[in-house]
């Protein structure tokens, strides 16, 4: 996924380490993807046996919040880094897809134009608010993320009756657009099927084991998102100032797929998740020290937005080695 300007900051890197971080394997992205499993199957579990219960409901969210990292699965099979094996990754890729509601094609190439535009505004169509941003709009339109729900499952109607909307027609190639189409029918038939089968059994468990997860897991979501771009600045070539790396717990950087590391990512997107804290390593003096968690991240974006009140074109500072604070 090449950037679409030589403009863009570059760091330096020894060519035959990034060689060497960029080797995709099958075995990583089968310990992590075993991992996210184990705890959609527990917690899935907990949510079926609370059903009832005044339980239910923590229960579910924490099912849900689980259920949503499939994002981080479809992400890195969507860039063909999560495992070495092709057909491996483009099966996993199609099913962590369907929990979604994120069809390959549609993903791969929203995402693909997602990194060679990187908050450009009007270019990004990930990009879901301009700075500057009001509370109003962070609350509604990105943490409770009804948005980027409702993106996705318009989108993959709108692909099912082959009436794809406007940025599906710009992202995806002419070449690859029946595939597309193919995919977002399979994906409508199988959630009528669901919806069905909850029918057929007078239960509507089928449906909120298999498709509702994604919303009640969609503040997790909407919070994990918020981190990656938020807070930062727009219209500006280098990912250091438009993008954010995180440190976090190992747990969480696990169920993640490392995308915390997410400079790194956006510098060097061939390199598979596996290998980001080495590259991480490798280029950190040349990067901005990073955001101290979650809550370090959500209180950079709450800074912005109150400064923003008065000073529109406020961003997160971002201090780089080498460069003097003042």
């Amino acid at each position: 996924m090449a950037q679409d300007s030589d403009n863009w900051y570059r760091c330096e890197i020894d060519r035959t380490l990034l060689k060497s971080l960029s080797r995709r394997t099958n075995w990583h992205g089968l310990v992590y993807l075993l991992y996210f499993i184990a705890l959609l199957i527990i917690t899935g579990f907990l949510a079926l046996s609370s059903v009832n219960t005044l339980w239910s409901i923590p229960a579910f969210l924490l099912y849900g919040g689980i259920w949503v990292f499939a994002t981080s699965v479809v992400h890195e099979t969507a860039h063909g880094t999560a495992f070495r094996n092709r057909t491996l990754n483009e099966a996993v890729l199609f099913v962590s897809g369907f929990m979604v509601q994120q069809t390959p094609c549609l993903l791969r190439y929203v995402h693909t134009r997602h990194h060679s535009h990187t908050a450009l505004v009007g270019k990004d169509p990930e990009i879901i608010l301009t700075n500057p941003m009001t509370w109003r709009d962070f609350i509604v339109k990105e943490l409770i993320d009804l948005g980027s729900i409702w993106y996705f499952v318009k989108a993959t109607a709108a692909l099912a009756v082959s009436r794809p909307t406007r940025d599906a027609t710009d992202c995806i190639p002419a070449a690859v657009m029946r595939r597309a189409l193919i995919e977002a029918q399979a994906y409508m038939l199988a959630y009528l099927a669901i919806i069905a089968w909850a029918l057929a059994v007078q239960s509507w468990l089928p449906v909120l084991m298999l498709i509702a997860p994604r919303v009640f897991g969609a503040p997790t979501h909407g919070v994990i998102l918020a981190t990656q771009h938020f807070g930062m600045a727009q219209n500006i070539p280098d990912h250091r100032h438009t993008t954010r790396t995180m440190a976090v717990n190992p747990a969480l950087r696990m169920l993640y797929w490392n995308m915390n590391y997410h400079i790194e990512h956006h510098l060097f997107p061939q390199v598979p998740f596996h290998a980001l804290p080495a590259l991480h390593e490798a280029v950190r003096d040349q990067c901005p020290p990073p955001t101290r968690g979650i809550l370090g991240a959500m209180s950079e974006i709450a800074t912005m937005i109150h400064r923003q009140r008065r000073e529109p074109a406020y961003s997160t500072p971002r201090l780089l080695p080498g460069v003097s604070s003042g």
